[in-house]
């Protein structure tokens, strides 16, 4: 009777440290280049490519007459010990699609002290 305790311990103990959260679903930026043309493709045209953003917004940038529309795109996916995250931002002029810019976590980050 002594090891059922130890045997529910170490199944939930093994089952903490595989947990995985998925948010977001980062489109395939190689169809920017592919299917949109800067100042002639439209909304209507990003949407059908990428799919809808997670979110929107307004920018102002400098060098750059007046605001900017952003459409933001995300996916994140984090471990218990990992967190990996790639983030989409897509400018419009108007309703015209004006350019992206896209980032990535380019090493994981860890939640444990020290760790890289």
């Amino acid at each position: 009777m002594r090891w059922r305790p130890l045997a529910l311990l170490a199944i939930f103990g093994s089952a903490v440290g595989c947990t995985t959260a998925q948010y977001g679903r980062m489109p395939e930026t190689r169809l920017l280049a592919e299917s949109l043309t800067r100042q002639v493709s439209t909304k209507e045209d990003v949407l059908r490519v990428l799919g809808p953003p997670r979110g929107y917004g307004l920018a102002e940038m400098a060098g750059v007459d007046g605001s900017r529309t952003i459409w933001y795109y995300e996916s994140t996916k984090a471990t218990t010990k990992d967190i990996d995250f790639a983030i989409l931002l897509v400018f419009f002029d108007g309703g015209d699609f004006d350019g992206y810019m896209w980032f990535s976590s380019l090493e994981k980050w860890s939640t444990r002290a020290g760790e890289q």
